[in-house]
């Protein structure tokens, strides 16, 4: 079964400078803890894959409340955790005009407002380092910070800047910062239906 649920986040490196430098192609959307904790050990060996790791997680407490608790406290530092779960609930809150159910998958290629934000399958996460903010050492948090970013398909400005840490004595990257990733995307059209993630 572990196996299985990290078989379906691939990693493919783009040698491409202009473009971006790492796509991930996610065939599916965890669907319980265990799942994404075997995502967890293996992606959460790269900052980038930390990233991907933080959208797969908040889409999960979309869909499975607790699930997606339980994954966001593994992927992120406490302070960061503590304030996803004072933003979530107003995002993916039903029946609130500022709610924006699809915003995980703004976050995809292929998904746009004109096409009610369903994107093309398997799902294409890009993520790339902040090349214009160097990495430094955090003595408050006792780990080295990395700045990145992840491509939103529902925003002017594509580029959304994220920030991960690598604490002392550990092996494995945490969401040390990504307010950014929790503002609006462009609302849906009205003639358009979000379909969810699979």
């Amino acid at each position: 079964m572990l196996r299985t649920s990290v078989n379906n986040t691939i990693r493919n490196s783009i040698n491409n400078s202009t473009a971006f430098s790492e796509k991930y192609v996610v065939n599916s959307i965890p669907k319980t803890y265990n799942e994404f904790e075997a995502m967890y050990y293996e992606l959460a060996k790269t900052p980038d894959g930390c990233v991907v790791l933080e959208l797969l997680a908040m889409e999960m407490y979309r869909t499975n409340n607790s699930a997606g608790v339980r994954a966001l406290k593994l992927v992120n530092t406490e302070t960061n955790y503590n304030t996803m779960m004072r933003r979530l609930p107003e995002i993916f809150r039903e029946g609130d005009s500022y709610a924006r159910p699809y915003l995980v998958a703004s976050y995809m290629e292929g998904a746009e407002p004109e096409n009610g934000y369903n994107p093309d399958k398997p799902y294409v996460i890009r993520v790339q380092p902040n090349r214009g903010q160097p990495s430094q050492y955090s003595e408050m948090m006792q780990g080295t910070t990395y700045p990145m970013k992840v491509y939103c398909y529902g925003a002017d400005t594509h580029w959304r800047p994220v920030t991960v840490i690598m604490l002392d004595g550990d092996e494995y990257y945490k969401m040390h910062e990504c307010s950014s990733v929790t503002l609006q995307c462009k609302e849906i059209k009205r003639t358009q239906t979000f379909n969810g993630l699979e």
